[in-house]
């Protein structure tokens, strides 16, 4: 046999075996969930793999909670987060085999995530470009909130605030350790620190000299 017959035969070899190769559950390819299909062992989890809208929901919402989660990544507060999220799968398990029932479960979760839902308005990641962000996630009637700024110039300065909030109409209240100040919420894509006397009091205590996190800041949105 010569040797050319063996390179071509060799070469078919590798492209046959590429194309046995089962399909990439890899969660940045269009049409497969945040989880690895070859591994899915409950009831939920092959219901979901079986089922390309569902797939394609538990990929934008892996997406999204990554995301918040980084953003509190270095919060106390995290452990909050992986329990809210731990117990809104446990619902969504419940679901078994029941598409549609955790389809709608999917939506409603999305929706309170991303802050399209009313009641959760403000949930969600902005930014002031450059200079930094403001994180919100939502925890039953209330919220977490995780605040990051920095000189855009030199970065003389840093702020760093993590605490808690609670909603009045567009009207956002933020505690941080002892300190209260004030966000307010002009549109679905625009939240506004103003500077006041309490945004400054929590400024002179959380960041650098000159520091502050009284900005207008404008809602990322997730495209995965």
């Amino acid at each position: 046999m010569s040797r050319h017959f063996n390179l071509t035969l060799t070469c078919m070899s590798a492209m046959l075996a590429l194309f046995l190769l089962p399909a990439s559950t890899h969660a940045g390819e269009s049409g497969h969930p945040s989880f690895d299909c070859r591994k899915a062992a409950s009831v939920s989890e092959k219901t979901i793999c079986a089922n390309a809208a569902l797939s394609r929901q538990d990929f934008q919402l892996g997406s999204l909670w990554r995301t918040l989660r980084d953003d509190f990544s270095d919060s106390a507060q995290l452990p909050q987060m992986k329990a809210d999220q731990k117990a809104w799968m446990g619902r969504r398990d419940k679901c078994g085999a029941d598409a549609t029932c955790m389809g709608k479960l999917y939506q409603e979760r999305l929706s309170v995530l991303n802050g399209a839902d009313a009641a959760h308005r403000f949930s969600g990641i902005y930014e002031v470009k450059d200079i930094g962000g403001f994180a919100v996630y939502p925890l039953g009637n209330r919220y977490l909130v995780n605040i990051q700024t920095a000189d855009p110039q030199e970065g003389k300065w840093t702020c760093q605030l993590t605490g808690e909030a609670e909603a009045s109409g567009d009207d956002l209240k933020i505690s941080v350790q002892g300190t209260v100040f004030q966000a307010r919420l002009r549109d679905p894509e625009t939240l506004i620190v103003p500077e006041a006397d309490s945004s400054s009091a929590a400024a002179a205590k959380f960041c650098g000299l000159n520091g502050t996190f009284a900005f207008t800041y404008l809602r990322i949105r997730s495209n995965p």
